[in-house]
């Protein structure tokens, strides 16, 4: 059920990193490889904005319900933590032609967001998710929900002024069970809402900068692909708009169909909190000889990737190393190894 987008499944278009391959040989055995020793501490982060967008057309009840009774799973990363969190949720059902209701923050309380201080976090969150199911499904628009929520809805005088901050982490999770609508949900409207064409550039590139990515998380809870997912007031359609979000920016993705959901919140909260996934080695490994282990215990290399073009380890949602936890790469340096055989 989950899985990051390299897991679940590909894209329609791959990216193609072609290089040339040197010939190489080992180095005599006198002078021997070279071991180098990367080290990393698994630690939180002082910020994180956390932006749920609940579908909040008809058929929607159940999946609402479904959240709100996990948010103690999401949230118990954060508890007894320095992590300073602010927590929204915006309706997904958007209303055609009024975008200046488009990505307001629903309101508990007098307050638009949880934050470390709010008194009963769990309640507060069940009222905020469960947005009700009045909305007419023609314009069930996350992309541009939280779009608007971040942008200017989020400018001095708006709603939602002090919940997105420019240095924070920022989660984006979608829950709906209609591919997004941004062009129409049916021949006779126009949504008028942001294509992922658009939307993936502004998310990647414009959010935090053009070195920001490491910041942004994109979840969609979402009907499975090609074909959906369930069948009757329990089926989903395939979540089509999100599911090029998810390909572009390398998001996670949990079946909106499927049951038991607080292992997978368990985890976005874990990554929501600033725990990383991916590690940045030092030095270049040579390949085969890179080993990891997590506070002094050998990882399987099934739950770890070495990515070869941007030099790094990463770990899959489902086995992100726990906090504070100490991660170590062991390798071989591939510049102990030659490009070309000696001279006779």
């Amino acid at each position: 059920i989950l899985c990051g987008v390299a897991a679940l499944g590909c894209s329609e278009t791959q990216l193609r990193v072609t290089y040339a391959e040197p010939q190489f040989f080992e180095q005599p055995d006198a002078l021997g490889p070279s071991i180098w020793v990367d080290e990393f501490q698994q630690r939180t982060v002082p910020e994180s904005d956390i932006l749920f967008v609940v579908d909040n057309s008809g058929s929607m009840a159940d999946e609402q319900e479904e959240l709100a009774a996990n948010f103690d799973a999401f949230i118990q990363s954060f508890i007894n933590t320095t992590l300073d969190y602010h927590i929204g949720v915006v309706e997904g059902d958007l209303t055609p032609g009024d975008p200046n209701s488009w990505g307001v923050l629903r309101e508990y309380g007098g307050e638009r967001w949880i934050d470390p201080s709010t008194p009963d976090k769990i309640s507060a969150f069940n009222a905020l998710a469960n947005v009700g199911d009045d909305g007419d499904g023609a314009c069930e628009m996350g992309l541009t929900a939280s779009h608007a929520a971040l942008t200017y809805q989020s400018q001095i005088g708006r709603p939602n002024e002090g919940f997105y901050r420019e240095d924070a982490l920022l989660s984006v999770i979608i829950l709906s069970d209609e591919a997004d609508h941004y062009g129409g949900g049916s021949p006779f409207s126009t949504c008028g809402g942001v294509p992922p064409a658009e939307y993936i550039p502004w998310f990647l590139y414009n959010l935090k900068g053009p070195t920001g990515g490491d910041k942004l998380f994109f979840t969609g809870i979402i009907g499975d692909r090609p074909s959906g997912c369930g069948g009757g007031d329990n089926g989903a359609d395939a979540g089509d708009g999100y599911w090029e979000v998810i390909d572009a920016v390398g998001g996670n993705f949990l079946s909106i169909c499927s049951s038991g959901w607080a292992t997978f919140l368990t985890e976005l909260g874990l990554e929501a909190a600033g725990m990383k996934r991916r590690f940045y080695l030092r030095r270049v490994p040579t390949e085969g000889t890179l080993s990891i282990t997590i506070d002094g215990a050998v990882a399987d290399e099934s739950t770890w990737t070495y990515d070869r073009v941007t030099n790094s380890v990463e770990f899959p949602i489902e086995f992100i190393p726990p906090e504070l936890s100490i991660v170590r790469a062991t390798y071989e340096l591939v510049e102990d190894v030659g490009a070309a055989p000696p001279s006779p």
